[in-house]
């Protein structure tokens, strides 16, 4: 079980992960039916590098601080994955809106579905 320190520690590197990379978007709300187009999982694969890797691993898979997101798909499906990303446990920052916004969100959550 992590202790207070570990957790304060993840949650100082999550947010000095959070990066400059911020975009507003107009797009609509993810549909259950949705299917990412590959150039939005390609951006997502880049906001995770810039506001993620830090604690779940540069591909994702290979934890640290954060959980491998390996099977994510299987486990949550794109509409969950985008609410967790939205509205996080701690010790996960929530960067939306913010740092992310809805595209990113949505691209991120694409690329997870991958892994």
């Amino acid at each position: 079980m992590p202790t207070l320190g570990r957790l304060a520690i993840a949650a100082l590197l999550a947010l000095s992960a959070c990066s400059k990379h911020t975009a507003a978007s107009t797009a609509a709300p993810v549909s259950a039916n949705a299917t990412p187009r590959s150039d939005d999982i390609a951006h997502g694969q880049i906001v995770f590098r810039e506001n993620c890797a830090a604690c779940h691993g540069v591909t994702g898979t290979e934890a640290g601080v954060g959980p491998s997101l390996r099977g994510e798909r299987r486990r949550n499906g794109l509409r969950r994955t985008v609410a967790w990303i939205e509205n996080p446990d701690p010790p996960m920052p929530k960067l939306y809106p913010g740092t992310l916004g809805r595209k990113d969100v949505e691209d991120v959550a694409a690329y997870v579905e991958t892994l």
